[in-house]
């Protein structure tokens, strides 16, 4: 009894050996592609931005409109970058089809209000840098380097990573791995 007690010990204590390896190769290789990515932020941050959807006026009214022309500019070149899920240009897609569902929806009478108060950001990503979900000014490399993992978490092919900067901001990135590279399924906002 006892030396099969002692073999069924030895063989879940061997078993579970490579899992911690590959958990901490999976927690570096999550890191590594959060870090990677703001880098790409840096270097096209701007290019990118600038094809994000935004709100325009309707010309001769008081109405305005989500304007998503560029969505699959937008989205094309998140995936261009390499560190992008296949299905993250379904995130983008719900994020910003929710807020021209809700504009649509806008009746005149608030309309009419929103140009008589004035309208103020409606959507988070007016509001934000919408690649390190902050409002901080400026962003090098020195601080990307400093940006460390709060939280991470495992599921199988899937993991999500809390990311705090040094100016103790948080950003959850979701990943799932797609043959052996961990890919952004989500972030911030564009979950």
């Amino acid at each position: 009894m006892k030396t099969s007690l002692s073999l069924a010990l030895i063989v879940a204590l061997l078993s579970s050996a490579p899992l911690a390896v590959a958990t901490s190769q999976d927690e570096q290789a999550l890191m590594t592609g959060v870090q990677g990515f703001y880098g790409w932020a840096l270097k096209n941050g701007k290019q990118v931005a600038a094809l994000q959807p935004q709100i325009k006026d309707i010309p001769g009214s008081k109405k305005f409109q989500l304007d998503t022309k560029n969505l699959k500019a937008f989205s094309g070149k998140f995936m261009a970058s390499g560190y992008f899920a296949p299905d993250f240009p379904a995130a983008l897609q719900r994020y910003y089809g929710k807020y021209q569902q809700q504009f649509q929806a806008y009746t005149d009478a608030e309309f009419a209000q929103m140009a008589r108060d004035g309208r103020g950001p409606l959507m988070e990503t007016e509001d934000m840098d919408i690649f390190f979900c902050a409002q901080e000014y400026e962003y090098k490399p020195a601080f990307i380097k400093k940006i460390k993992a709060k939280a991470i978490k495992l599921d199988g092919d899937k993991a999500s990573v809390t990311v705090v900067s040094p100016y103790q901001w948080e950003a959850e990135f979701k990943f799932v791995k797609v043959g052996q590279r961990w890919l952004i399924a989500g972030y911030c906002v564009f979950q």
